[in-house]
């Protein structure tokens, strides 16, 4: 029996290999990079470099894999047709592999994402059967790969996670912001406050083994979230608390954010780099709200939220300075 994790070597991905190792499971990772290889191969986990789409031997590598949590994702991009070759393509063609080749697969978890479904425009937490509607081409890609493991339902046992905005060890996005917390500068997008469902990746990952070991969570989607909203200002102010530091509260209005954002993106394409606030983001981040409803997985799966807000964070911070990623 082995468990195979894609996107393994990633945020969430090294944290979920990391856990699966300790209940004692036998563990394959496979990756595009090796951004964490180093964590993950000290876990005692072999590494698979590939691209999804292409150039990996389905047959071998699926020989005996009995569970997959499918976590590989793309975030940043230069072009929108690269969210949906990572995302939406790729899920399609490991489907349609496991179908061919994974003979002995009995779970196949999906980790996907609140943006496939959308944000929250009256404050009112999403739930899992809201109809979708996302903004942004990153969120529109994780909707079509959602459907893409949906028509298999019929084939293998599927499950779906949507975990919420996610922060912790090892998190580069978050890293940023606080950085900016840490500078004095606290920015705030819009004039009026805008509310996020944010989990820390310890409990995110409790809640998509739950989903993954439940005989209730087959053919069933999940919101993974923190049990509360949180402002943004909240956020911010929390982390000044832990940082020991009172940071200048600054509002950017839309159009700003929208221009800052075009900036980022057109930087991105000149220079060939994947960006993370291109013009997609933006839509995303003027959202009046990014909050969903964990009941259904707390009554299905038990999950409970064990981190709160400060105590994350105070997490977070002492593991960016322990490694040298904040003075």
């Amino acid at each position: 029996m082995r468990t195979l994790v894609t996107g393994g070597t990633g945020f969430i991905g090294s944290h979920l290999v990391e856990r699966l190792r300790e209940r004692g499971e036998d563990v394959l990772a496979v990756a595009r990079d090796d951004r964490y290889g180093d964590v993950v191969r000290r876990a005692g986990v072999p590494v698979v470099l590939a691209d999804l789409n292409n150039g990996v031997s389905w047959d071998r590598l699926l020989d005996g894999v009995t569970a997959i949590y499918h976590v590989a994702g793309v975030t940043r991009c230069r072009t929108s047709r690269e969210y949906y070759e990572g995302n939406a393509d790729s899920t399609k063609h490991l489907l349609e592999m496991c179908r061919r080749f994974g003979s002995s697969l009995r779970r196949f978890v999906y980790v996907s994402s609140l943006t496939a479904t959308g944000p929250s425009l009256d404050g009112t937490p999403l739930v899992e059967e809201a109809p979708y509607h996302p903004v942004s081409d990153y969120g529109r890609s994780k909707m079509l790969a959602e459907m893409e493991v949906l028509r298999m339902e019929d084939v293998f046992p599927t499950t779906i996670v949507r975990p919420c905005a996610v922060y912790g060890p090892r998190d580069r996005d978050m890293y940023a912001y606080i950085c900016l917390i840490k500078k004095g500068i606290e920015p705030l997008i819009g004039f009026h406050d805008k509310f996020l469902s944010l989990i820390h990746v310890d409990d995110l990952i409790e809640g998509i083994l739950l989903a993954g070991s439940s005989r209730a969570s087959i053919g069933r989607t999940y919101f993974i979230a923190s049990e509360c909203a949180y402002s943004y200002h909240e956020i911010g102010a929390t982390i000044g608390r832990v940082l020991q530091c009172h940071p200048h509260c600054i509002r950017l209005p839309h159009a700003l954010v929208y221009c800052i954002g075009a900036v980022v993106e057109g930087v991105g394409k000149i220079t060939h780099q994947n960006v993370f606030f291109n013009l997609g983001k933006v839509k995303e981040s003027i959202q009046p709200g990014w909050v969903c409803s964990v009941e259904r997985a707390k009554a299905e799966l038990g999950f409970q939220q064990h981190i709160d807000l400060e105590e994350g964070m105070r997490k977070t911070c002492c593991w960016y300075r322990d490694h040298g990623w904040l003075s």
